[in-house]
């Protein structure tokens, strides 16, 4: 994974065009027409030996004849002059290329081997990163930039879009040129030689100019490498992806793409709906709908489309209806017209204004009918008391043409309104010409404007999946009970013991031990009918294990035993079914519980542990070929395994989950202060005990350590902190047995490395009645060997310059510290191979 070079893809200061033309329809005239179109303000050069001056710029013969090197190249030259145009411009000091040409793979190169690898060996030597070969290209619309085949260019804005597709990416611009959409970078992956998806979203996640990420996928290369750059983008902004192809792998998509905390869509129409909507959004802050119409046959629709998508209406406070009561009047008589059904519909349940309520209250609930008779100033009305209504958390706008009413109008009274109010207002302006200066009031002041109500309800809840997996990443997970821990020696003898007498399919007293090994209990054989024994009754479960083609190893749960079975070719519990991705914690497993919609009467933390445990069996096995619990007996005291089957395959040296599981190999007991102390990574499940030790800071530590003053760690810094990729970063914290009985965090390290590997940047905190006893200096040692095994060049920090502690510490290791540019603070510089 890289972003290297990366700048002078997306912001170069001169671009070369090789190949450019005038012969209508090549590649070589459309992209240097859009180039010099687009605003692109830094150095154009064509070259083409062909012409002197191509559209009133300078002309150059070859790659040599270039003033200085291009810090990016367009390439529309046949596939054999690829790889030699690739050394060419590498070896003068180019840095990134977009190759347009396409078909590479199916050309040859001297030696036989594929012109597209004869590209890539030329370029390795210089670091130069390719976007494609084929594709559209790329623009950079904040930078004038219009590197494609993609005419008419786009508009500014806050949204990134990355596509697999050519032909979607053309339809994406033209929508968004229609809409007035804007975007920060814009790119076709093309084939995908060089730089991918997973290079893309790591780029975009630290990218000031984007605010949001639009994917379209049709496959993966690397899952793990997705995985981990997705997890990063997902946390720093909303992640839309839109993927092609219901095959085998979907289910695991779904759920990667959750784990991940991207939002997925399943049509075009949703994509379009997202760009809309979150170039709008503001953060939001809970999950009830106001919807306010004028027709009731309009909140009916609203109404179903958000039932239909499992979404809430919000209810009225009693004071919101009073103040609609009072600013309402004239209107229809209350509870009558579809409207008002519609109203007590949504209100049923909720206890504000429903049925058998008198008097005129009875009319103003949710979904708002004001009829077509409502003035404008009766419209505002409306806005403000629903605004302003503690449960109302979004409101929604739905607008028909009516006689004597100016849309308008309307919106110019509206939009300050929705402006000022911090909520999130969604509009749907329904008709054409009548409504269009509406859509335009509404679009300027940067409100989501949509066609339908159906839409408008889709992207609102679009804002609510977004919000709800970002809660999911945020939750901290519960502790495991005392004594979960695996018996991993045990469970590595019954594979050996297997794998050395050449059995593929572990027999039934082995598979219980390895599930014991694990925390699993089985049901013991000749305890009656399929070893069910005494067993009180429960619900049957299943837990099974298979290898997915893109994401190795995943963990299906659903229904078990008859229920979970085969009628005729048709699997009974498919709508029960949920995938999961291992590793687990307790957060993952009642996710993965809940999404079955299963609601067992039984002990749902027993349910949650033996999925954590299966998923740590996982990770730690990489022989097995599959694994099956079913039914896994699940009752209010516990779970018991009634039947299951465990299958071994060769073991696989390149045996990788998609997202690196908790390293336990890198624990260490060392002594300190004559008493034994644990060093080893940071889990999420250490939230609470490094809230305590955050406490037991002195307030000027805590402001060295983090550049300010801080009473207390918030949830997503807490998060932040704890829940790590293992994969990019690392935290070590040193812990031992408190005076209480319970672990205790005694100082942390961490450090994240960029994605070349080049750097780690660390951080470090010792619990301040500790300091000045070597524990630092410990700490430092374990994150140094740790990124030093794993090829990162340096160890590099910023500290305050009145932060002497962490200068001496760096410079006892052998680094240096020296001035920053910044004033105040110092850079601190650890150098690791030789």
């Amino acid at each position: 994974m890289s972003i290297r070079n990366f700048n002078s893809l997306f912001d170069p200061g001169s671009v070369a065009v090789i190949g450019a033309s005038l012969r209508p329809g090549s590649l070589g005239t459309i992209v240097l027409a859009n180039m010099a179109e687009g605003g692109y303000a830094g150095a154009l050069w064509p070259v083409n030996p062909k012409y002197d001056e191509l559209l009133g710029v300078r002309c150059y013969g070859k790659v040599s004849s270039l003033p200085q090197a291009p810090d990016l190249a367009i390439i529309c030259t046949p596939p054999a002059t690829v790889p030699g145009l690739i050394a060419e411009l590498g070896a003068r000091g180019t840095r990134a290329v977009v190759v347009l040409t396409k078909g590479l793979d199916e050309a040859r190169a001297s030696g036989g081997k594929s012109v597209r690898q004869a590209m890539l060996d030329a370029a390795r030597p210089h670091l130069l990163r390719i976007l494609g070969p084929g594709g559209v290209g790329l623009l950079a619309p904040h930078s004038g930039l219009n590197a494609s085949l993609a005419e008419g260019g786009a508009k500014a804005g806050r949204i990134a879009f990355v596509s697999q597709s050519d032909a979607l990416m053309a339809a994406v611009l033209d929508w968004a040129r229609l809409h007035g959409i804007g975007f920060s970078k814009f790119a076709s992956l093309g084939e995908r030689a060089d730089i991918d998806l997973g290079d893309l979203l790591d780029y975009l996640a630290d990218d000031a100019d984007t605010a949001a990420i639009l994917v379209y996928m049709e496959n993966l290369a690397c899952a793990r490498k997705f995985m981990s750059a997705a997890r990063l983008a997902a946390r720093a902004k909303p992640v839309i992806v839109l993927k092609a192809g219901r095959d085998g792998s979907d289910l695991a998509y779904d759920a990667a793409f959750r784990r991940a905390g991207m939002l997925r869509v399943h049509s075009t129409e949703d994509l379009f709906d997202a760009a809309e909507t979150l170039t709008h959004a503001r953060a939001l802050r809970g999950e009830r709908l106001a919807i306010v119409a004028n027709g009731g046959a309009l909140g009916i629709i609203a109404t179903d489309a958000l039932a239909y998508a499992d979404g809430k209406l919000a209810p009225l406070s009693p004071a919101t209806v009073a103040l609609l009561t009072a600013a309402l009047p004239g209107l229809p008589a209350p509870g009558s017209g579809p409207g008002a059904a519609a109203g007590r519909a949504g209100q049923a349940g909720q206890g504000v204004a429903g049925e058998g309520v008198a008097g005129r209250a009875a009319a103003w609930a949710n979904p708002l009918n004001l009829a077509g008779a409502a003035a404008p100033e009766q419209y505002a009305a409306a806005f403000e008391a629903l605004l302003r209504d503690p449960q109302v958390d979004a409101l929604l706008l739905i607008h028909a043409p009516a006689t004597g009413v100016d849309a308008t109008r309307l919106a110019e009274l509206l939009a300050p309104l929705a402006r000022a109010s911090g909520k999130n207002v969604l509009a749907c302006w329904l008709g054409g010409a009548a409504v269009a200066g509406a859509r335009r009031v509404f679009a300027e002041a940067g409100l989501p404007t949509y066609g339908t109500p159906e839409q408008a309800v889709r992207g609102f809840m679009q804002m609510v999946q977004y919000r709800r997996n970002q809660e999911l990443l945020m939750e901290v997970p519960g502790q495991l009970p005392p004594g979960s821990k695996p018996e991993r020696a045990a469970a590595r003898a019954v594979i050996a013991a297997a794998m050395k007498e050449g059995r593929h399919a572990l027999e039934a007293a082995e598979t219980r031990a390895m599930l014991a090994a694990y925390g699993i209990r089985m049901a013991e054989p000749g305890r009656g009918e399929g070893g069910r024994g005494v067993c009180a009754p429960g619900h049957e479960l299943a837990i099974a294990v298979h290898d997915d083609p893109m994401f190795g190893p995943v963990i299906s749960f659903g229904p078990g035993g008859a229920a979970g079975g085969l009628d005729g070719g048709v699997d009974l519990g498919a709508e029960h079914r949920a995938i999961g991705l291992p590793p687990l914690n307790m957060v993952l497993a009642r996710d993965l519980l809940e999404r079955t919609r299963l609601r067992p009467a039984a002990d749902s933390e027993a349910i949650c542990h033996a999925l954590i445990q299966v998923a740590d069996l996982v990770a730690d096995t990489c022989e097995l070929a599959s694994l099956r619990i079913d039914p896994l007996l699940a009752d209010a005291h516990g779970v018991l395994a009634l039947d299951a089957r465990i299958t071994l395959g060769p073991p696989r040296p390149g045996y990788r989950l998609a997202i690196r599981a908790y390293p336990q190999e890198l624990e260490q007991e060392v002594q300190w202060q004559g008493a034994p102390l644990t060093l080893r990574p940071i889990r999420p499940e250490d939230a609470p005990q490094h809230v305590e030790f955050f406490a037991r800071l002195d307030a000027d530590d805590v402001r060295l350590r983090f550049f300010s003053a801080m009473r207390e760690l918030q949830p997503a810094q807490l998060a932040r902190l704890t829940q790590i990729d293992y994969d990019r970063a690392m935290a070590f914290i040193a812990t031992r047995i408190g005076s209480g009985g319970k672990p205790e965090t005694l100082g942390v390290v961490r450090a994240v490395a960029d994605p070349d590997n080049q750097h780690a940047e660390f951080a470090i905190l010792v619990r301040s009645d500790l300091k000045g006893m070597g524990l630092g200096a410990i700490l430092f040692q374990k994150l140094i060997d740790y990124f030093r095994s794993r090829g990162t060049a340096a160890i590099v920090g910023e500290a305050l310059s009145e932060n002497g502690g962490v200068q001496q510490l760096v410079r006892r290791f052998g680094g240096t510290v020296s001035a920053s540019p910044e004033p105040g603070m110092a850079n601190l510089n650890l150098k690791l191979q030789p």
